[in-house]
C-alpha cells in the first residue's frame, strides 16, 4: 500500500511558483530553489543564501513538521534562538543609553514586517538591526561569541558598514529600517513594504 505524502510537501499539488530561480546576491547567477528550501549554495561562487521567497506553509502549525520537514524546522528554531541570544547581548550593552533598545526593538519589527513581504535573508538582516548601535567590532565580537557561520558575519558587517550593492535586498531592507526607525525621516524608504509602512505612519 502506498504511503500518503503530506499534501504541502507532495510536488504533485505544487503550483508552478514553488519552484523558481533566484539570484544569487554575491555573484547574480540565477540559482534553483524549492518552496521550502531554507536556503541554498551558488554554484558557481559558492554563496550560501536564504530563500527569499521560504513558504513554511502547513509547517507553521502541523504537529508533524518537524518529522516532515525536519531541516526547515531546524532552521527556523535555529534562527530564533540566535534572535533571542543577540537581543539579549545587545540590550545589556545599550543599558547605558536611555531608550536606545526600545527603538532598536522597534527596528526588528519593521525588519520582521519587510522580511515577510519583500523576502531577504532574516539572520543577517535581524542580526544587523540589532546590531546597528554599537559598530562594527562590537558587532563582530558579539556574532564570534555565538559561533555565527563566518559568511553571515561578514554580510551583517557588510550592512553595517555600508558596503554591498546597492541592489541586495538585504541591503535595501536594513536601509528601509533605519529610514522608518528616524524622527522625522531623512531619506525616503525604497520597497513597497516600507513605502506602505511609511504612509500608515503618516510621514
Amino acid at each position: 500500500m502506498e504511503q500518503v505524502k503530506c499534501p504541502g510537501q507532495d510536488t504533485r499539488f505544487w503550483k508552478p511558483g514553488d519552484i523558481f530561480t533566484a539570484e544569487c546576491p554575491k555573484c547574480g547567477a540565477e540559482i534553483e530553489f524549492f518552496k521550502d528550501d531554507a536556503r541554498r549554495r551558488c554554484s558557481w561562487c559558492g554563496h550560501l543564501f536564504y530563500n527569499p521567497k521560504i513558504d513554511l506553509g502547513c509547517a507553521e502549525w502541523c504537529q508533524y513538521a518537524e518529522k516532515c520537514v525536519p531541516d526547515l524546522m531546524k532552521e527556523k528554531k535555529a534562527a530564533q534562538m540566535f534572535k533571542e541570544l543577540l537581543g539579549e547581548k545587545v540590550q545589556a550593552a545599550l543599558a547605558a543609553q536611555p531608550g536606545a533598545w526600545e527603538i532598536t526593538e522597534k527596528g526588528v519589527n519593521f525588519a520582521q514586517d519587510l522580511l515577510k513581504s519583500e523576502g531577504g535573508d532574516p539572520k543577517i538582516v535581524i542580526a544587523a538591526v540589532l546590531l546597528h548601535r554599537l559598530g562594527p567590532e562590537p558587532a563582530r565580537q558579539f556574532l564570534t561569541e555565538l559561533e555565527t557561520e563566518p559568511e553571515i558575519v561578514d554580510a551583517v558587517l557588510e550592512l553595517l558598514t555600508g558596503r554591498g550593492g546597492e541592489k541586495d535586498l538585504n541591503r535595501q531592507i536594513f536601509q528601509d529600517v533605519l529610514a522608518l526607525l528616524q524622527e522625522p525621516p531623512e531619506t525616503t524608504p525604497i520597497t513597497r513594504t516600507a513605502l506602505r509602512l511609511a504612509g500608515e505612519a503618516g510621514r
